[in-house]
């Protein structure tokens, strides 16, 4: 406990080992054992994470189903999550989605206890909690307090929580209290031995006063000075902590104490320091011996798979983000095909074919930005999960891709079976096929970068004018706005060659023009006048074959038949 800036959540950060010293030599240890804290402990953050769209039992249950060991029955995983339920109050709402936009969910105080199941059903040996109860009001705050000490005792899980100012009632659920301020300890022991501690140092509780408020008065230094001494404040907590370190060490001394009070916190700067009374607590702890290769590969297999399963149910039951998409990509196909319908085999229309194969693939990379807000959404519900070593990025990347290629696949697919055949593009049904497959590439690609943008900048609004830029800066580089033998040199031996775009135009246009004839028009004088350098006019034929239209875009001419091979 303490005020705002003691520095708890820092506390829980390095017990969790979630960031590291700057100092070299230092380390914690369990029994004086190196051990990670992912194999013991799960931690529960102040902000709820939670998919949206996933009802209160699907929620626990998959944190469940990652966390568990891979040859769990499933009738002991569905009583751990049902005893979990109902230990937090949850059974009543367990078919209730979380709520995400546009969709009314549970209520706040029902959010942060499933947040606490999601940790609590993975069976740990410590619970990490920073601030449980913040942004609730003082009921629900007892509550969740309530809930998580009596799944402590009905799990034998050690609970270490960070609280900014509870109410009596919470106060006193709580077995030990560590009073932090400034980043020193104040008071280290149990709860009902608060009162007489700081009234033993010449602070007094006043009747009928809380306890908890009472101290966090004393410490707090949000002013300079305090009305009843005049003693500045942050020399006062100086004094605090030393009268504290003053009154360890005389129990330590005198051995009138039992070990577990023995081994309170001495002080912050001390070597191979043990923090106060956890050392009992942690007693019955037993760090995880490491699995064998074969076991760790089974379990990452299955871990894999569930989530596959839970991203396949998420995007069903998203509406906005599965039904809109696949509605504006056969709404945008039938508007190409209506602007560029029926387009002949003729000189005149060489450009309006080359600008429809432009306009995909410019049209398919802009769509990616749609991406970028389903994973602003799950993004803290990967670092909280991840953190708890529920499962590892390479996972996470292997299920998404699984469940999101048939998706981006329909996709191409709707796009192309309304508007290629419309448009009047090469009749081939290999053609057709392979159009199919480089609009897919080149949509997999937008998908991808839109992803790597979001996890460089997270932030929704910079996110989309990351993603909006690099749009913009592949087609200015991609050869058809400046032709290829334009681009200065700077650009041209690196940007170019990088860009995803630059090979889905050329594919898609070798793909449509590729042993096709067009013919050019014939004038007034009966001479033949054609829009690119013709190779058919020394043979007497008033027309351009589609190698010519090629080669005037300054894309290498590719056979059909290595076309496959070129693309791999």
């Amino acid at each position: 406990m303490g005020p705002s800036g003691a520095g708890k959540t820092s506390f829980l950060d390095v017990v969790s080992q979630r960031v590291s010293s700057s100092d070299p030599g230092a380390s914690i240890t369990f029994d004086g054992q190196n051990f990670s804290m992912r194999d013991i402990g799960s931690y529960v953050a102040q902000d709820d994470a939670l998919h949206g769209f996933l009802t209160v039992k699907d929620n626990i249950r998959y944190s469940a189903l990652l966390s568990l060991p891979h040859d769990t029955p499933a009738n002991v995983i569905d009583g751990v999550v049902k005893n979990t339920l109902r230990s937090l109050g949850l059974t009543d709402v367990r078919k209730n989605r979380i709520g995400a936009h546009f969709q009314r969910g549970i209520s706040g105080g029902q959010r942060r206890r499933v947040t606490i199941a999601s940790s609590v059903v993975t069976q740990p040996q410590i619970l990490l909690c920073d601030e449980p109860t913040s942004g609730l009001d003082s009921m629900t705050g007892y509550q969740v307090a309530s809930a998580i000490k009596r799944l402590a005792q009905e799990t034998n899980t050690v609970v270490l929580a960070s609280i900014h100012q509870p109410n009596f009632e919470t106060f006193s659920l709580f077995d030990k209290v560590l009073f932090l301020a400034g980043g020193h300890c104040v008071y280290q022991g149990p709860t009902n031995g608060v009162v007489s501690y700081f009234a033993k140092i010449g602070y007094p509780c006043p009747l009928h006063m809380n306890p908890a408020d009472h101290v966090i008065n004393i410490i707090n230094t949000d002013f300079n000075v305090a009305k009843e001494t005049g003693i500045l404040d942050h020399e006062r907590v100086q004094q605090l902590a030393d009268a504290w370190i003053a009154h360890t060490s005389s129990l330590v001394s005198s051995g009138s104490e039992s070990d577990e009070r023995s081994s309170t916190l001495m002080t912050s700067n001390s070597p191979g320091t043990t923090v106060g009374g956890f050392k009992t607590v942690f007693e019955p702890l037993r760090i995880r011996t490491e699995k064998s290769w074969s076991y760790r590969v089974v379990r990452e297999l299955r871990r894999t798979w569930i989530l596959t399963k839970r991203s396949a149910l998420i995007i069903r039951r998203n509406v906005i983000l599965a039904g809109i998409r696949v509605w504006m990509y056969g709404m945008m196909s039938v508007l190409m095909a209506t602007v560029w319908l029926h387009m002949e085999k003729t000189d005149a229309r060489v450009n309006d074919r080359i600008s429809a194969h432009y306009f995909s693939v410019a049209f398919f990379s802009a769509m990616s930005v749609a991406a970028v807000p389903l994973y602003l959404e799950e993004r803290p519900v990967f670092i909280r999960e991840h953190n708890n070593g529920l499962y590892g990025a390479g996972a996470y990347t292997i299920a998404n891709t699984v469940i999101f290629i048939p998706y981006l696949l329909v996709c191409s697919l709707l796009y192309s079976c309304i508007g290629y055949w419309a448009i009047g593009l090469k009749s081939s049904g290999w053609a057709f096929c392979r159009f199919i497959f480089y609009l897919f590439l080149s949509l997999y690609a937008a998908e991808a970068q839109a992803l790597a943008v979001a996890v460089i900048l997270p932030d929704f609004v910079g996110a989309l004018a990351g993603v909006g830029f690099f749009i913009g800066f592949w087609m200015c580089v991609q050869g058809f706005i400046v032709r290829t033998s334009s681009l200065p040199p700077f650009w041209y031996y690196w940007a170019h060659w990088i860009d995803y775009q630059t090979f889905a135009f050329s594919l898609l246009v070798q793909n449509d023009f590729g042993g096709e004839t067009f013919t050019c028009a014939t004038l007034a004088d009966g001479s033949c006048h054609c829009s690119v350098p013709s190779s058919l006019i020394p043979r007497g034929q008033c027309a351009i074959t589609g190698g010519d239209v090629i080669k005037s875009l300054d894309i290498p001419d590719f056979a059909p038949a290595s076309t496959w091979a070129h693309c791999s």
